[in-house]
């Protein structure tokens, strides 16, 4: 009977796994150690807002949220990592800070947002980068964990445990 019962417990957990992965690729969480790096390179200020876009569970939006107390807000596509995101959300208590979108990151302005944290694939970095080129006001600073963005001259490039995160500003 227990076998029976652990069975009914891996089939929906299956079948979320299926959805989180065909519905947006691989979610790899960053560690939070990576998380306070990619933070404190972007030079947060209290006036900042921050989009995390491709938020994933919430954790960049809420870290920033929390320790350095500025308006944060994620956008993320898949509806599973959403509800987590939201659930963590209120966990922590940063409602008042943060705002969350479902939706494609493609679609969202961004033009309100002083500082950018991305951690997506090459393939998505080259397609996104004209977008930010075109809604982000200079000054802008933009982090992308692990993959670069072609042509844009790197402010820094730190090491973060197994990959670099690498710096820019609009």
């Amino acid at each position: 009977m227990t076998n029976e019962w652990l069975l009914l417990l891996e089939i929906p957990l299956l079948l979320a796994l299926i959805a989180l992965v065909t519905q947006s690729g691989f979610f790899i969480p960053l560690p939070m150690s990576t998380i306070r790096k990619i933070l404190k390179s972007a030079e947060i200020k209290r006036s900042d807002i921050l989009y995390d876009l491709g938020s994933g569970d919430g954790r960049i939006i809420i870290a920033a949220a929390n320790e350095y107390g500025i308006k944060t807000v994620g956008i993320e596509n898949n509806h599973l990592l959403y509800l987590i995101s939201k659930w963590n959300v209120k966990r922590y208590s940063v409602s008042s800070k943060v705002k969350l979108i479902r939706g494609d990151l493609f679609r969202q302005n961004l033009s309100e947002a002083n500082v950018v944290v991305v951690y997506l694939t090459q393939r998505m970095n080259d397609k996104l980068k004209p977008k930010l080129e075109k809604e982000l006001r200079k000054g802008t600073r933009v982090v992308s964990a692990d993959h670069v963005f072609k042509g844009w001259k790197e402010v820094s490039k730190i090491k973060t445990g197994h990959f670099y995160c690498h710096l820019y500003k609009i």
